[in-house]
């Protein structure tokens, strides 16, 4: 990242509230405001099976970057928005697969309160992509951290609810037929 002393100071305060709010929304999405998520057997095997997914939908990311920067030579991103494409990737794949197969949300957590949280998240991103997409995505036709960040975050929480919605979509189906 580049930028003045007070930018970095600036960033880093950012990232510092931004987890304190995490932490105290994260205890709001709780039945009985623990801190610790609870999960049956199955669940855990579900989360298991999705993190490795996850962990190989990020190594091919990886792959894919390695092979764009030394076979093609080709800069799209800078480093530090590389780095967070894969985790966001990696990250996505896993709460995808954990939400299809009920691994996802714990059995303290009220499912009502995380997806209105998702919801205003997802919005606040929107609304940052936006404003970033309206005053130029790139700096020298390259797509920083600081420009793209929230795109690459609405895109993948806009998919992610709509994997919610069709496997809740999916489930009341079902319970209409049976």
């Amino acid at each position: 990242m580049n930028g003045s002393g007070m930018e970095r100071i600036g960033f880093l305060a950012g990232i510092i509230t931004g987890c304190c709010v995490a932490v105290l929304l994260f205890k709001m999405m709780k039945k009985d405001r623990s801190a610790k998520c609870k999960y049956d057997e199955r669940q855990q095997i579900v989360r298991g099976r999705g993190f490795q997914y996850g962990f190989f939908g990020w190594m091919a990311f990886n792959g894919f970057c390695i092979v764009a920067d030394i076979g093609l030579e080709v800069h799209f991103m800078d480093l530090s928005m590389t780095l967070f494409c894969g985790m966001v990737i990696g990250t996505a794949i896993y709460v995808s697969y954990s939400v299809w197969h009920d691994g996802y949300f714990s059995l303290n957590e009220n499912p009502k309160r995380v997806l209105s949280i998702l919801i205003t998240a997802t919005a606040l991103n929107v609304a940052c992509a936006v404003y970033r997409i309206h005053n130029g995505l790139l700096e020298h036709g390259v797509l920083t951290f600081l420009n793209g960040a929230n795109l690459m975050i609405a895109i993948v929480m806009v998919f992610l609810l709509a994997v919610m919605f069709v496997k809740w979509a999916a489930e009341r189906r079902n319970q209409d037929k049976g």
